[in-house]
């Protein structure tokens, strides 16, 4: 609307509201006082004023309360800029993953359950053919998780480049968000280093929901190691190997996959199916997360809502031993046609 004429429907409204106030006083006060003639000229002369008086204090008011909600959207303005920057950082936190050729096909999937998440994932190459990943879920969301997880992410790098062990990585991360953040918040998570060569996974698990290892040897729960990272002073962990073949699928997700499956049937179940194993690591990626979004928990809340967070790696057959089948299968074809002929 046009500022001029809304001033002047404002200026109407006001005199039809100062009129009417003055018109109802005005009726009350003769009938109680029943006044003279002088009395009655008084009388309509205070009962306007009065109510031009609280005229004007209303319009006051509204003008005021227009202009605080004018400054709280301003405020909101530049917080919600803010939050949208700091999601943007977020994501760019998140890692390129491996290519396919380093023998593993790798897929990741990160829904957060507002602007800024408390779930994160990273891999790191710390040295040729090793390889560590984690997928962390931190407590709480917003700008203090976003702020716990740059911390976490540091610190992450600086000890897998030291190829330190999985529980070593883990026991320094959780002392160190101890001190600073004094148990609130604190992190689950999954630290995994990786042999490419050796084939072999050495993981500790801090309180996470257990990642899944399907394939060849069964299913195999990734859930040795120890409380949530930085929850309680001097936490230590525990870290096991496991031995992977070809064909394997290692599944990692975080507690708002887990929780909206719940009073579904379990992964693990999916892992196996015929149907799944034909899936690639980002087919199979896309439909846990398709399933986790269409979740809404054991007690089916429409209103539940959480970070979602799938990451998934697939060990393929090295390029050199596939080469070499299919070598020998030409070569033996040939000598089939060599023979007949």
């Amino acid at each position: 609307m046009n500022p001029t004429r809304r001033a002047l429907g404002e200026s109407a409204g006001a005199a039809l509201l100062a009129y009417a106030l003055a018109a109802t006083l005005e009726a009350a006060l003769i009938r109680v006082v029943r006044p003279t003639e002088w009395e009655l000229a008084w009388v309509s002369d205070g009962a306007l004023a009065a109510a031009l008086g609280v005229a004007v204090y209303f319009w006051r008011h509204l003008h005021a309360t227009r202009d605080q909600l004018a400054e709280r959207d301003r405020v909101e303005l530049v917080l919600q800029t803010q939050l949208s920057l700091a999601a943007d950082i977020q994501r760019r936190l998140l890692p390129v993953l491996p290519a396919a050729d380093s023998g593993y096909a790798w897929a990741a999937a990160l829904r957060p359950a507002g602007k800024i998440g408390g779930d994160f994932y990273d891999v790191v190459e710390a040295a040729p053919k090793i390889w560590f990943a984690l997928i962390a879920d931190v407590s709480g969301k917003g700008v203090p998780a976003a702020m716990a997880l740059g911390s976490l992410q540091s610190a992450f790098h600086a000890l897998a480049r030291q190829r330190l062990e999985p529980a070593q990585i883990l026991t320094q991360m959780s002392g160190t968000f101890m001190q600073a953040w004094g148990g609130t918040p604190y992190v689950t998570c999954i630290v995994i280093a990786l042999n490419v060569r050796a084939r072999t996974l050495t993981y500790t698990n801090a309180g996470h929901p257990p990642g899944i290892v399907v394939g060849p040897q069964g299913t195999r729960y990734l859930d040795r190691g120890g409380p949530p990272a930085g929850l309680i002073p001097n936490a230590q962990f525990d870290q096991a190997v496991v031995r992977l073949d070809v064909g394997d699928t290692c599944l990692l997700v975080t507690d708002g996959v887990t929780e909206a499956l719940e009073g579904a049937p379990p992964i693990e179940q999916d892992l196996t199916a015929s149907p799944t194993r034909a899936l690639s690591a980002a087919e199979l990626c896309e439909s846990v997360m398709a399933r986790a979004l269409d979740g809404r928990g054991y007690f089916g809340d429409s209103d539940w809502d959480d970070d979602r967070t799938v990451v998934v790696f697939r060990v393929l057959e090295p390029v050199a031993d596939a080469s070499a089948r299919g070598n020998q299968g030409v070569a033996h074809q040939r000598l089939l046609v060599a023979g007949s002929a």
